[in-house]
């Protein structure tokens, strides 16, 4: 028998199955993901105490405003990512992204169930490209990339709030891996991690005052005038579970 009688039918039929998977892919998808943050660098601390008068927060013996780092040590993160394919196999997707993340570090008083504490929120719209190496399939890897911008506060809290960062808008970038599983042709699982650095451009001294001895613009840049010693940078690893919706 020749050979290549055998083997035409078995590569057009090849070449029918793949073209007939990369047709059925969707060229727009929908992806949310919740999970744990784990601060970073200056967003990184535990040496937060509440004074005797329990008006007053310090981290390392300074107030907020002013402290080496912020007295952060856990958060979570929602994240909403809507996808574009630019090729059927979905080896390079455009990405839109809108998201929320809050760091904190809350303790215990020595007066019972009470706490007192620290936390940042930040709002974040991005947009960036997403690589999947082997395409789309029923379970593949995919690497993101983003450019995010934000809106950074934060507080000190026993009750109430006790010291403000006003909001204040920075620029950063994301980075991460995730592994995908597609229970269906619309319908999808993922789990992956997140490097998330939120203030990497843009940073300010903010040195100015205003009225509320308890309420400045977020500063993140050391300068003579401003009482920090360092840079603080708005850092945190993400581990996340996700759900992704295909659309065609």
């Amino acid at each position: 028998m020749n050979i290549k009688v055998f083997l035409i039918p078995v590569i057009a039929l090849y070449i029918f199955t793949l073209s007939s998977i990369v047709q059925s892919q969707s060229r727009f998808e929908i992806s949310f993901h919740t999970g744990y943050s784990g601060p970073r660098y200056e967003s990184y601390g535990t040496d937060v105490y509440i004074a005797n008068d329990l008006y007053t927060v310090t981290i390392g013996g300074k107030r907020l405003l002013v402290s080496d780092n912020l007295g952060m040590n856990y958060g979570f993160s929602f994240q909403l990512y809507g996808k574009y394919s630019f090729f059927r196999a979905g080896y390079l997707k455009a990405v839109f992204n809108v998201g929320f993340n809050q760091l904190e570090g809350k303790y215990s008083t020595p007066f019972g169930s009470d706490r007192y504490g620290v936390r940042m929120p930040v709002f974040s719209l991005g947009t960036g490209i997403e690589l999947n190496p082997i395409g789309m399939h029923k379970f593949y890897p995919s690497l993101i990339g983003l450019i995010r911008w934000n809106e950074i506060g934060g507080e000190s809290f026993y009750h109430a709030g006790l010291d403000f960062f006003i909001v204040q808008p920075r620029f950063g970038y994301v980075y991460g891996f995730n592994l995908n599983y597609k229970l269906s042709q619309f319908i999808g699982l993922s789990a992956g991690t997140t490097f998330n650095y939120d203030n990497w451009l843009n940073k300010k001294t903010n040195d100015g005052t205003i009225d509320d001895p308890h309420a400045i613009n977020f500063r993140d840049k050391a300068s003579s005038t401003n009482g920090l010693t360092q840079d603080r940078r708005i850092a945190y690893l993400s581990l996340l579970l996700g759900i992704n919706f295909y659309l065609k």
